[in-house]
C-alpha cells in the first residue's frame, strides 16, 4: 500500500480513487514523500500497479528522494526499479516508531513541516472522535437508514451513468436494469454483457433494522438479463461475490466498507467505478476463455 506524506502529518492519507488520473495525482504531484508499506504482491494488482507507476514517475522526477520503503514481510525481492544503493527500512530491524521517526526526517528534508500535538489539537481530536461515534450509532436510526437508501440510489445511478459513458464511447456494450423500491428486501442493479452478468444488490431483511444487511456484488457466468420471449437454458453460476457493509467516513459521509479486508471507507461514486471496471474485467476474461461454464443436460 502506498501512502502520501504531505506538508503536515495530519494530511497523510491513502488514495483509493478509481479514476486513474485522480489516483495518480496524490503520489505524483501532491506529496512530498511516498511511503510504501511493502509486501511482495504490491504492484501486482490492478490498483497497486497504478500507485507503483505514479511513484516510479515521481522518483524519476525527484532522483528517488520522494520514496520511503518500509518492508513488512520477509522477502529478498524488492522492486526492480529501485537503485541498488537505495536505503530502505524493514519491520524485522526497525520497529514502527523508528520508521515513523525516519519518515518525519525525510519529509522535513523535503521541505515539510512537523507540527507537534498540542492540548488544543488533542481536544479537537477528542471532539471529532465523539462526533464520529455518535454518527456511527445514528446509522441504525430511521433517518440514518434513509441516508443509506439514498446512497444505494446514488450508487445505482452512477453505475448506469458510467455504463452509458462506456457504451457511447463504442468500446463495449453493457446492458443494465435497475429495480429499486423503498422497503423491499432487495434493491437490484443488473449489468449484462453477451455471455456474463453482474448483480449489485442491497439486501435489507427488515426495513427498520440493519441487522444482516449488506451490499453484495456478484459475478455470473451467464447474461443475467433475459430478453422477452426467451428462456434460460442453464442456471447461472456465481463466479465471485464481494460484500460491503454500510459505513460512515470520518467526514461523516455515508458510504461503504468491505466486510472482509483492510480497505477503508469508499463512497458510492468510487464504488460505482469499481463495479463497472470489475464488470469490464469480467467481460475481458470471458472473451479470453477464462470464464468456466458447466454443461448441463
Amino acid at each position: 500500500m502506498g501512502l502520501c506524506c504531505h506538508s503536515t502529518w495530519d494530511n497523510c492519507a491513502a488514495d483509493f480513487q478509481p479514476c486513474w488520473k485522480m489516483r495518480r495525482a496524490p503520489f505524483l504531484h501532491e506529496s512530498r514523500l511516498n511511503v510504501v508499506i511493502y509486501r511482495p504482491k504490491w504492484g501486482k494488482t490492478k490498483w497497486t500497479a497504478v500507485e507503483e507507476q505514479a511513484i516510479i514517475d515521481s522518483c524519476l522526477n525527484n532522483s528517488f528522494r520522494s520514496i520511503f520503503l518500509y518492508v513488512v514481510e520477509k522477502t529478498s525481492v524488492l522492486p526492480k526499479w529501485l537503485p541498488e544503493n537505495h536505503v530502505y527500512f524493514n519491520s524485522d530491524n526497525y520497529v514502527l516508531d523508528e520508521a515513523v521517526g525516519a519518515i518525519k526526517a525525510r519529509v522535513q528534508e523535503r521541505g515539510g513541516e512537523y507540527k507537534p500535538l498540542t492540548p488544543l489539537k488533542k481536544a479537537e481530536m477528542n471532539r471529532s472522535e465523539e462526533e464520529y461515534r455518535r454518527a456511527k450509532s445514528y446509522m441504525s436510526s430511521i433517518d440514518g437508514m434513509a441516508q443509506i437508501f439514498s446512497k444505494v440510489q446514488e450508487l445505482f445511478e452512477e453505475i448506469c451513468t458510467q455504463c452509458d459513458a462506456v457504451n457511447q464511447a463504442g468500446h463495449d456494450n453493457i446492458e443494465y436494469r435497475v429495480h429499486i423500491k423503498e422497503r423491499e428486501i432487495e434493491q437490484i442493479c443488473t449489468l449484462a454483457g453477451p455471455r456474463v452478468g453482474m448483480v449489485v444488490v442491497w439486501h435489507q431483511l427488515m426495513s427498520n433494522s440493519l441487522d444482516r444487511a449488506f451490499l453484495g456484488i456478484r459475478e455470473f457466468n451467464e447474461n443475467m438479463i433475459i430478453p422477452p420471449g426467451r428462456m434460460r437454458l442453464n442456471n447461472p453460476d456465481v463466479i465471485r461475490e464481494t460484500k460491503y457493509d454500510a459505513d460512515i467516513s470520518r467526514a461523516l459521509d455515508y458510504g461503504w466498507k468491505l466486510q472482509r479486508g483492510d480497505k477503508g471507507f469508499i463512497s458510492s461514486k468510487e464504488l460505482a467505478s469499481q463495479c463497472v471496471i470489475q464488470f469490464l474485467d469480467l467481460m475481458d476474461r470471458d472473451a479470453s476463455g477464462k470464464v468456466r461454464r458447466t454443461t448441463r443436460f
